[in-house]
């Protein structure tokens, strides 16, 4: 009798402690997604944090430079420029290859379908993609068949360039990079009575990737 008199008790006493419970949990999770944002916070902050230490360094290789050349004016002086800024911007090289692709009119990847099927442009850096790139546009690519099979596969070959074509798409892909890269302030403008002939031909490059 007793525990039937207490029962009614009990029950709110358990009901009282699944609440609180309740709220627990639910304090618990509130605070598990408070934590989650500030890490998430943390860091987004850390890449930027990375992101501007990178930028100083490649500014601060910049300025050597351009203590050598105020102005840049030729193909070999944006490579040089770009190899020394590319080592904190772009040091895998895709920003130049996502604009070497851009400029050809072309995807590197669906080139080479053989090479894509067996994986081999998975973890391959912008540098690798562009020598795939460069080899087709300007016919330095062979292509035998692998034996057993009716697939054909890529052997590279050295592109010339010395080559008119290849000298207007390498002044052209260089100061594209160097201009998103937001240092188009140290080129040289193009000349304003440059012909078609001596400026760098966008359809002539895409004529040769077909």
């Amino acid at each position: 009798m007793q525990a039937f008199r207490e029962a009614p008790g009990l029950r709110a006493q358990l009901t009282a402690s699944e609440y609180q419970r309740s709220l627990a949990e639910q304090m618990l999770e509130l605070r598990e997604r408070e934590c989650e944002g500030l890490h998430n916070e943390l860091r987004e902050q850390d890449d930027r944090l990375r992101f501007w230490y990178s930028r100083a360094d490649a500014l601060s290789s910049a300025l050597t430079l351009k203590e050598f050349s105020p102005r840049l004016s030729t193909t070999k002086e944006m490579k040089r420029f770009y190899d020394a800024v590319s080592r904190g911007l772009d040091p895998n090289g895709f920003t130049l290859h996502h604009m070497a692709e851009r400029l050809a009119g072309v995807d590197t990847v669906s080139l080479f379908p053989y090479e894509d099927a067996r994986g081999m442009f998975e973890a391959a850096s912008g540098r690798e993609l562009l020598k795939y790139l460069t080899a087709y546009c300007f016919g330095a690519v062979e292509w035998e068949i692998v034996p057993g099979t009716t697939y054909e596969r890529a052997v590279l070959g050295e592109v010339d360039t010395s080559t008119p074509e290849y000298q207007r798409f390498a002044e052209q892909l260089y100061r594209s990079v160097l201009e998103r890269m937001g240092f188009d302030g140290l080129l040289v403008p193009k000349q304003a009575g440059q012909t078609a002939e001596q400026a760098p031909a966008q359809n002539e490059i895409e004529t040769m990737a077909m």
